[in-house]
């Protein structure tokens, strides 16, 4: 690797990353914190011949008194340069239990989402000492192959990507071009303070490392893009053994239960990462496995943070747990929809059998499942009870309580949109009819 204090030499390497990234014909936007690393990563791509439109914004996160005098000094930083600008300010709330630096830092990458268009590229000034730090304090957590790959080079963001551009470069290198080029930049106080993992690292940790290994940094952004391919590649093997299940609502245990340990725990996260929800530990993810190789008839639940995995009827079911979610009882007519905690109701009009016009126009009540309540679905002879209904038709116990029932008067006419009453009015004077239809609802079966 080159000495990057030495004229030309950064620019070089840097202008082959630029080329590598294809940020070329792309609205390239620089998170620009005013710190050493976004300072030279801006003037840097200003300095670039491949780079026709830069601009630059600034996460103002409130958190120090100084807050304001840093982003008027990154506004003069790119009105110097010409470059576009805008500055974000945020309004962190921060819960009992809850870390400022995550809350800080989804609120920065939120505002950066809302602040692109389609194909363009946000930058951050990641560097190879950050990837370093990161791949160290994953390592302390317990973490798997999947947090080892870090700080990511690319990813897809919002409606662009997102991309580190000096992660083959370290702080040293970094500093020295920064300074060789006589650029000035702000010093954040907070980076001082150890009471922070990141921060202890940096300041304890790092420079003895250094002092022993100075490439330490970028042999982590190499380990980093190796234990990407090998996700990629545990990302296939799962995916071919759910592949039978046909999607990620409904699993069979029986498949499941068929793997070895090491491809069912494989399969199991992959399957709660598709459907959007927090991967559990490795204590929470041992219950699951249990659960399913017990293959109990009954209904199972396993719980952690912000989702549950329900067993029933041999199938696994991945749900947050505002899926499950109760919702108030109200009004519905023809002209307005009702909204609920999982979906959204709607009448809509009905090519056949349906509720009658003036029912619809002077509105239904929706309530749901107290028991007792009796129902004779379209097409039967007789009445059941609503449970033993619920039960033939398969609807999961968990979402016998969310499914809306409308009623007209003290009559059950129909049970969401699965199911119509047999007794509804259709003469002559009773049409147009009307059909509920429930909108982004949850999996009933």
């Amino acid at each position: 690797m080159g000495d990057s204090a030495t004229p030309g030499s950064f620019s070089k390497r840097f202008d082959a990353v630029v080329d590598r990234l294809s940020l070329a014909n792309h609205r390239v936007v620089v998170a620009f914190s005013g710190g050493l690393d976004s300072t030279l990563l801006l003037h840097a791509l200003h300095r670039s011949a491949a780079i026709e439109s830069l601009a630059a914004i600034h996460v103002e996160h409130g958190l120090h008194e100084d807050s304001a005098d840093w982003s008027a000094h990154c506004a003069s930083v790119a009105k110097s340069l010409d470059i576009d600008f805008v500055t974000c300010k945020l309004d962190l709330k921060l819960e009992s239990g809850q870390s400022l630096e995550s809350i800080a830092r989804e609120a920065r990458y939120a505002a950066l989402v809302d602040a692109i268009g389609p194909g363009d590229i946000v930058l951050t000034a990641h560097h190879a000492d950050d990837q370093l730090e990161t791949v160290l304090m994953r390592l302390l957590r317990g973490t798997g192959v999947r947090g080892l790959t870090a700080i990511h080079a690319v990813r897809p963001f919002g409606a662009g990507r997102l991309a580190r551009p000096l992660l083959d470069f370290t702080r040293a290198e970094i500093a020295a071009e920064a300074t060789r080029l006589s650029l000035e930049w702000l010093e954040d106080p907070s980076n001082a303070d150890t009471r922070f993992d990141r921060n202890f690292i940096r300041a304890r940790i790092l420079p003895a490392l250094q002092e022993r290994w100075p490439q330490g940094g970028v042999t982590a952004s190499r380990l980093a893009r190796q234990m990407a391919e090998a996700e990629s590649v545990l990302g296939e093997v799962a995916a071919a053994d759910l592949a039978p299940a046909g999607g990620f609502e409904r699993i069979p245990v029986d498949l499941l239960a068929a793997l070895s340990e090491p491809r069912l725990n494989n399969a199991l996260r992959h399957a709660v990462r598709e459907q959007e929800l927090p991967v559990p530990n490795a204590i929470q993810l041992a219950e699951l496995r249990r659960a399913l190789v017990a293959r109990e008839d009954s209904e199972v639940v396993v719980c952690w943070p912000g989702a549950e995995a329900r067993i029933y009827r041999h199938k696994l079911y991945l749900l947050s747990p505002a899926e499950t979610g109760r919702s108030k009882t109200g009004r519905i007519d023809a002209g307005s929809a009702f909204a609920l905690a999982n979906g959204e109701l709607h009448l809509v009009a009905a090519e056949a059998y349906g509720i009658p016009d003036r029912w619809a126009r002077d509105g239904l009540e929706v309530a749901f499942r107290a028991g007792g309540e009796r129902f004779r679905p379209e097409g039967s002879q007789h009445h059941k009870r609503l449970k033993n209904w619920f039960q033939e038709a398969g609807i999961v116990p968990w979402m016998r309580g969310s499914v809306p029932l409308l009623f007209h008067g003290d009559e059950l006419v129909a049970v969401a949109d699965i199911c119509l009453a047999d007794s509804l009015p259709q003469g002559p004077g009773d049409g147009p009819f009307w059909r509920p239809v429930w909108r982004s609802r949850p999996s009933l079966q």
